[in-house]
């Protein structure tokens, strides 16, 4: 599997074949230019056949003169048009010199034009790869962050997200889910309760129930946390939607939506359940971790009303497996799994990739 780094869209796009042209190399190179001369060639002798410059196969020759301006930039493009010309008028024309003449200066003229468009196109390209680049290795520092500061904030069930988020992973895997789509499920789990940092610690930290208001408070949490991650980039709208609507339930008893079955996104219904599953099984102020028999059992009631009913028996079986981590069994640091966008294989991406690895902040615990 591709390293990765990033938020968002993958930068990475189906290329063409003028983008394979403009990039050639090495031997392409050489292939190119063997064309070049090739294609010329075979047009200056199909005009000489027709009679001289006045056939239209004349126009054959833009065929080349393209191809060395994508590949060769200004100066392929000009030489190869100044060439054709001249070769034109040599083998295959009887045209006074100025005539012949002009001509060559038009292919060369066109070709320069053209070698000189493909130059900045190229360029602008690039620059536009790179600023994707950076703008992506910002978003990956600031959800490192924002992973980091739910933990901070709220102390008491740290590491509860990074497990969420690796269960999480393994029920959308088993789905056959990857992709963007794998990426947006884990990075949802980690960031699921990110809206908490905007709840006062009394609440988060209360050691019994919660009251009406407080509870209300606590409900905005997704909403909030949702938002947050629009405000930085509309491209994380599939994780922001997972932390909106990873209170939903089945039945469209939950919030702050109240949608009922697959109305809620799947990774909001994937983080809802292994949520539960590592709330119960966890240590929280208010009582400690319940045996995981028994959370299942609890689980397994709601089936059809909380929960997608695909996905219980899945998470179950998960665990089983082992593949499903509880608050008990991880003694050792739970590493970030699945970053979220493929950055492409190439300098500037892995320099990219130390920057941020230098800079993932860990939570309270030791956990991202």
């Amino acid at each position: 599997m591709p390293r990765v780094a990033t938020i968002g869209r993958s930068p990475t796009t189906s290329r063409g074949f003028l983008d394979t042209l403009r990039d050639a190399g090495g031997w392409w190179r050489l292939a190119a230019a063997g064309a070049v001369v090739l294609t010329m060639l075979g047009a200056i002798a199909l005009v000489a056949q027709a009679g001289g410059a006045p056939s239209p196969f004349v126009h054959l020759l833009y065929i080349p003169v393209g191809i060395a301006a994508v590949v060769f930039k200004l100066t392929g493009g000009a030489l190869a048009g100044a060439t054709g010309g001249i070769l034109l008028a040599v083998l295959a024309s009887n045209e006074p010199a100025a005539e012949w003449a002009t001509r060559a200066v038009l292919l060369a003229g066109i070709g320069a034009l053209f070698g000189h468009a493909q130059a900045l196109l190229q360029r602008r390209q690039r620059d536009g790869r790179e600023l994707l680049q950076r703008l992506s290795t910002v978003h990956a520092r600031t959800l490192s962050t924002f992973a980091a500061t739910v933990d901070l904030r709220d102390k008491p069930t740290s590491g509860h997200s990074s497990r969420v988020a690796h269960n999480a992973r393994a029920v959308a895997m088993s789905l056959g889910i990857e992709g963007e789509d794998l990426r947006a499920v884990y990075w949802g789990g980690l960031l699921h309760d990110l809206g908490k940092i905007a709840v006062p610690e009394r609440i988060l930290q209360k050691p019994g129930s919660l009251s009406e208001d407080e509870f209300t408070t606590m409900r905005r949490h997704s909403d909030i946390g949702a938002n947050l991650l629009l405000s930085v980039s509309p491209d994380l709208r599939p994780i922001a939607e997972g932390v909106r609507t990873h209170h939903e339930r089945w039945d469209g008893s939950g919030y702050p939506r109240q949608l009922r079955a697959d109305e809620t996104p799947l990774t909001g219904r994937i983080v809802a359940v292994v949520d539960v599953f590592e709330a119960l099984t966890c240590s929280r102020p208010y009582r400690g971790p319940k045996p995981v028999a028994e959370v299942l059992q609890f689980i397994r009631e709601r089936s059809g009303s909380w929960f997608d009913p695909e996905l219980v028996p899945l998470l179950e079986d998960l665990y089983w497996k082992g593949d499903i981590f509880t608050a008990a069994a991880v003694r050792t640091q739970l590493p970030v799994e699945e970053p979220a966008v493929v950055l492409p294989s190439d300098p500037v991406s892995e320099s990219l990739l130390r920057v941020v690895d230098d800079h993932y902040h860990l939570g309270s615990n030791g956990r991202p």
